[in-house]
């Protein structure tokens, strides 16, 4: 093999290389959403320390709710007890002095 064949030979390969190389990183970029992907989870999700974090804000929400529950039935008891008292007054059957 001559010294010109070998030289052209190199030519011809360097040049298809640095074609090779300009269509590659001239070509479209990859999608991100052709990618998949799996994740798996071992253990409970991570509960950060806020207040509706707590594992007895729930709980926490049901005795208020019974608590407030309880309070309206009070103030309803006393108000019928009030009102029976006052309904008639010393004269029975509503009678007012009339």
């Amino acid at each position: 093999m001559k010294a010109t064949q070998l030289k052209s030979l190199v030519a011809k390969v360097m040049t298809a290389g640095v074609l090779a190389g300009a269509l590659i990183f001239a070509g479209p970029a990859k999608a991100e959403a052709q990618q998949f992907s799996v994740g798996v989870q071992i253990g409970r999700p991570v509960v950060y320390p806020d207040y509706y974090g707590r594992r007895d804000y729930y709980d926490h929400l049901r005795w208020e709710q019974a608590r407030r529950a309880e309070i309206a039935r009070q103030e309803w008891l006393r108000h019928e007890q009030w009102e029976h008292a006052h309904r008639y007054g010393p004269y029975p059957y509503g009678y007012y002095g009339r």
